[in-house]
């Protein structure tokens, strides 16, 4: 059952989501085919030519008559009404023209051909979802699709100072990206050489042969496959068997906004992270996503893409802090492969972007595997943060621990989760967990919660559930009892309703930004935290 609740709507609104409550929806608005034309190309002239050629092709494959009349459809207005049939158009069309275009936008490297020309087969066949597609249901794309892709300008990435995102411990390796291209001068990857351990990019002459290996998933969704199409650059990251790093890897992926905005445009950028990790090597790696210079007003679509293969017996610890700007679009997918023993941790914070969307998908591929995702999202006014995931169990003794929490702080604002567990026929004596909980702070703000746990073993230990609820006024009661005021109440309740995940953030100064970007997302709707 899909869970969806806007505080407000319901004088009888139950304080759990369990059951049938007031559904709000918003389907995604279809601009005009005007809105959609087609963006300059800013690469070189060859490279410029080749990807006209690229998009040439793709058009041809896909507008020149491949789909059928069913297609063809009113578009929707700004407000989601849909129009009069006179004004109809064929949607398909507007769609494949705006996927040539972000295609046009950026000039690929060469080694990362083979997964280019394997992506823009793959789009040929694709289209943009909407509200009809179940897994965009609740999640409008409209500011993405109105928007003009075009290509970040290189010169920007020279005035970048990255020196504010740093970790304390002097031997991390660093990897800094700007609109998905490496920063040498203010990265460090010869940190953990002495360890056999290979931190590179492909512009750097990284081999072939990880990515390969990495990069075999399928799919992965039409913004994974965009950015396969159209990412300059990978960071490649090998560890080698028997390996355990006692530093992390440090990975930055900063973006730069478009010098102009009056026409939609919107400076995009693919980053592209492949890791694998040898049989019995241990590793942590921290991601942050932010806007170049500290802006909070940039607009720019961050379009990234991580993939990991953990071998037999592999530890991962990955964190991941997403401070977009509150006009940027973020789209992320996370793909992950685990052999049998194998271990990966995942703490995940999202405070930023007016839309943010991860798709992540876990394989278990051996037994006694073990999974853990812990996710934080909050979604201030005009914020969309959505998380869709997909875990598959096919082997025996594996589990997987899910916890998902999202504070949705403003009357625009709206939180999504969609959490798919899948226990096949083989997963016998696995223990699988999933709950998502969350909180409304005002009237009128939304969640959509789908929590799912299909199990087909019939030996396993599996629960799951979600929650739906404002500040409980017994807890509130309870600490005015003792003398708190109101507001601090409120303020303690409120910040410890996300420490869980947050306290899982592993390095201290990380931990001190988190709950920095946390403090000034909520003062920014007028949800004051006491010190």
């Amino acid at each position: 059952a899909v869970h969806s609740i806007a505080r407000g709507t319901s004088p009888s609104r139950p304080r759990t989501s369990r059951g049938e409550h007031h559904t709000q929806r918003q389907g995604p608005t279809v601009p005009s085919p005007t809105s959609m034309s087609s963006v300059r190309a800013t690469a070189s002239p060859a490279s410029a030519a080749a990807a006209a050629a690229r998009s040439a092709a793709l058009t041809k494959r896909v507008v020149g008559g491949s789909r059928g009349a069913h297609w063809r459809r009113a578009p929707r207005t700004a407000t989601g009404a849909v129009a009069s049939a006179d004004a109809s158009v064929d949607v398909a069309k507007v769609e494949d023209g705006w996927i040539a275009g972000s295609l046009e936008r950026c000039a690929s490297g060469a080694g990362v051909e083979a997964l280019r020309s394997r992506a823009i087969e793959s789009l040929a066949r694709a289209r943009v979802p909407n509200s009809r597609v179940e897994d965009y249901r609740f999640t409008d794309l409209a500011p993405l699709l109105v928007s003009k892709p075009v290509a970040a300008d290189p010169a920007a990435a020279t005035r970048v100072d990255a020196a504010a995102w740093t970790l304390a411990d002097a031997d991390t390796t660093r990897v800094v990206l700007v609109d998905g291209s490496f920063k040498a001068d203010a990265s460090n990857v010869t940190g953990a050489a002495g360890d056999g351990v290979v931190v590179s990019t492909v512009s750097l002459g990284a081999s072939s042969e990880v990515i390969g290996k990495v990069s075999a998933v399928r799919g992965a969704g039409v913004f994974a496959e965009i950015n396969a199409a159209t990412a300059s650059d990978a960071v490649v990251i090998n560890v080698p068997a028997g390996k355990a790093l006692a530093s992390p890897i440090h990975i930055v992926q900063l973006s730069t906004s478009a010098a102009s905005t009056k026409d939609g445009e919107m400076s995009s950028s693919a980053p592209r992270v492949a890791v694998h990790v040898g049989e019995g090597a241990s590793v942590s790696i921290v991601e942050e996503f932010a806007a170049a210079g500290g802006s909070e007003d940039g607009a720019y679509w961050h379009n990234g893409v991580c993939e990991l293969v953990l071998e037999k017996g592999a530890k991962v610890t990955h964190t991941m802090v997403q401070a977009q700007t509150r006009a940027a679009v973020h789209t992320r997918a996370t793909h992950l492969t685990q052999a049998e023993e194998s271990e990966y941790k995942l703490a995940e914070i999202n405070v930023g972007g007016k839309l943010g969307r991860h798709d992540l998908g876990v394989t278990q591929l051996g037994p006694r595997t073990n999974t853990e995702l812990a996710c934080f999202n909050l979604a201030g006014e005009g914020q969309c943060l959505d998380l869709h995931s997909k875990v598959a169990l096919d082997h025996e003794e594996g589990t997987t621990d899910q916890v998902h929490k999202c504070i949705v702080s403003a009357a625009s604002g709206r939180g999504v989760f969609d959490g798919n567990v899948q226990v096949n026929q083989l997963a016998q004596r696995t223990d699988a967990g999933q709950i998502s909980r969350n909180l409304l702070l005002v009237p009128k703000a939304t969640v959509n919660v789908k929590p799912n746990l299909q199990i087909v073993a019939d030996d396993v230990v599996c629960t799951h559930g979600c929650t739906v609820s404002d500040l409980e006024e017994e807890g509130l009661f309870y600490l005015q009892s003792r003398g708190l005021s109101p507001a601090t109440a409120r303020s303690l309740l409120v910040a410890g309703f996300g420490l869980e995940i947050v306290s899982k953030v592993a390095h201290d100064d990380l931990k001190g930004r988190v709950g920095a970007l946390v403090r000034a997302s909520l003062d920014r709707d007028d949800v004051v935290l006491v010190a």
